[in-house]
Order: C-alpha cells, then structure tokens, then sequence
C-alpha cells in the first residue's frame, strides 16, 4: 500500500481526482484528520481551489503542451470549478461526473437524515414529557461498505474517514444546534438511518419482539413517513424492518419486523403478523442486517399475442414466475414482458431472514 504524508497531500488529491470524480465532502473526507476543526466539504472545496489554482499556472506558464490531458481532472474537481474549463475549452460542453464515492448524495442524505431524526425526538420528547437522550448510526449498503474499502485500500488514504462517522457527526451537530444534544454516555436509544431505504429507526435499551409477517392489501405502506395509511399508523407502534418491498407488491412469504408491542397475532389493514420472539440489541442487529440473496414473484399481466414462455391464466391473462436477486432486478426483467403488468406477488425468498428463531437460539 502507497502511504503520504502532509507535505504532499495536494499530489495525493490530483492522483485520486484523475482516476475518480468527487464531491467536496468525500475528497475532504480523505483527508480528515487534517485540519482540526475543518468540516470535510471545506478540505475538499480548499483542495479543489487549489488544484485549479496549481493548473492554471501550469498552462500560463506553458508547462503543459497538451491541454486535453488535464480536461479529465477537471470534470472530476466538478461543475463548481468549471471557470478554468470555460476559458481553455470555450468550445465544448463541461462534463458532469457524479460522486464515485456518494453518488453526488451525501448533503441530501444528511439533511434527510437530519429532519427525520429532529421530528422523531420532537415526537418521543412530547409523548415522554423529557428529553430524549440518544445516540446515531449509519446503516450502509453492502455496495458502499465494500466500495468504500476498496477504495481505502488502493489508493492508501491513511487520512480517510469513514462516510457513516461523518453523516453522524454532521448531524449531530445540527441535531444539538436545535436544542437535542446526543447523550453519548447513557442513552435511551440509537437513531439509525438506512441509506438503502432512507428510513430511519430506532435501537432502544428496552425488550422488542420479532414478528413475521404477510402483506395481503396492496398500497398499504409500512411506515408513516410515506403514508398516513400504513401499517405503524394503524396499530400506535415502531416498526423496525430490515428490507422490505414496494407498496404495490403483495408479500406472501414471511418476512421479519420488529415491533415495540407484544400480542401473538395482528391482523389489521393488510398485514398479518405472527410473534416469534422477544429479543434484545444483539438479536436486533443481527436481523437488521439480514436480507434475501434470491427472491421468487409471481407476475400476472395481459398480452394480445401468445405468451410461450408464461402460464395462460383466462384469455389474454398470462401468469409468469420470475427470480431476481431484489426488486431493482425485477424490474430490469419486466422489460422483456410483451404485455401489461397486472400484479405482482412476492411468493418466496431465501437467506439469512429465513429460520431466525433457530439462527439467533431463541
């Protein structure tokens, strides 16, 4: 592994900037434990000021022959620093890049996050009549844990910092600027926020129970972000899912939730539930990482020419099962469907999710 130091950290930001586009916050994020104090965005914005400044000289200077070979880094330091890139190359259109690291998502997240959690503790502070003390987490995606290691390792960023710490502390920081200060040393619970489904919930020192449940009604929403028709709406409780699927889509396989109410069986709008387990933080952060690796529906739709590879149901009614790793892949093989979508059901998954009761020992 290729380690720097301080003295050529701005060699070590055009090496990485010529490989790979990246917000202000993920370059500065690379060299986060420069700079005490300095938030991210402002490393990377300072980096990038530099940078320009640096190339700029280079060309007045006439120590670049060939103006062709910056116009890849200057695409990757981004639209905001596109003045050089107006001058030199007055002809052509710049070419916007997103973030290789957030997707150019990272300020949405964390202000997400941030109204999420603020109308969360409002909520719990009012019903609780104090304040709520609590600590936050950051659920990544397996794609952005693996790609930001990657990432770590080749390129030798002994400076990095993690993206989950800086969404943390950012929102924190605004969290405590309205009035809700983290209680590190002694808190009720852990707000986390799923970067994979943009919800959050909550880790709390208290008992839960895991449920398995069924969702009979279509468009009937889990959560009350999305809905004042949803499941946590209808029966006064939290919910806690680790994965789920799109509201349109019938589940009648058994997948886990976690509710902070304990009854055998609940059967409202939709949904059936049936109790497994109580179970405690260890259990809880087991089941929320879990998630199918394979999972079967069943499509219904109509299609005025024969359908050879689908089960004609009635007609011009056709029926056909299909296997995809998650619902974004189903949708990539939907498109081979000559025909309308009618309906779709979740009929069965496979994974960690399945058997918990004997996985966790309960």
């Amino acid at each position: 592994m290729k380690n720097y130091s301080a003295d050529n950290f701005l060699d070590k930001a055009y090496d990485l900037l010529s490989k790979y586009p990246l917000c202000d916050s993920c370059l500065g994020r690379c060299f986060a434990r420069l700079g005490y104090k300095l938030e991210n965005k402002e490393r990377g914005k300072a980096i990038k000021i530099s940078l320009i400044l640096y190339l700029d000289k280079k060309i007045k200077d006439h120590q670049l022959e060939d103006l062709s070979q910056i116009k890849d880094i200057l695409y990757n330091i981004g639209k905001d620093y596109s003045g050089i890139h107006e001058i030199y190359f007055t002809s052509e259109e710049f070419q916007q890049r997103t973030c290789y690291l957030c997707n150019s998502e990272i300020e949405e997240i964390k202000e997400d996050f941030y109204k999420k959690a603020l109308t969360l503790l409002k909520k719990l502070s009012e019903e609780n009549k104090k304040e709520i003390k609590y600590v936050l987490g950051v659920k990544l995606s397996d794609q952005i844990k693996e790609l930001e290691k990657n990432f770590v390792f080749e390129n030798g960023l002994i400076y990095y910092e993690s993206m989950r710490n800086e969404i943390k502390r950012e929102v924190g920081k605004q969290l405590a600027n309205n009035g809700y200060s983290p209680g590190i040393d002694n808190p009720d619970i852990e707000i986390v926020y799923d970067l994979d489904t943009k919800n959050i919930y909550t880790i709390s020192k208290k008992t839960r129970i895991l449920y398995v449940y069924n969702r009979l009604s279509r468009r009937v929403t889990l959560s009350s972000w999305y809905s004042d028709n949803s499941l946590e709406n209808s029966i006064n409780a939290q919910i806690m899912i680790p994965f789920t699927e799109p509201s349109e889509v019938r589940i009648l396989d058994e997948y886990p939730i976690i509710l902070d109410i304990d009854k055998e069986k609940i059967q409202t709008k939709g949904y059936f539930m049936k109790k497994i387990h109580e179970i405690s933080g260890r259990e809880i952060s087991f089941i929320m990482s879990t998630k199918p690796i394979k999972r079967t529906y069943k499509i219904l739709y109509y299609s005025e020419t024969e359908q050879k590879d689908s089960e004609r149901i009635y007609n011009n009614i056709y029926q056909k099962i299909i296997n995809a790793e998650n619902f974004e892949d189903l949708k990539n093989k939907l498109k081979d469907i000559n025909g309308e979508i009618i309906s779709i059901d979740l009929i069965s998954s496979e994974g960690k999710h399945k058997n918990l009761e004997t996985k966790l020992n309960l």
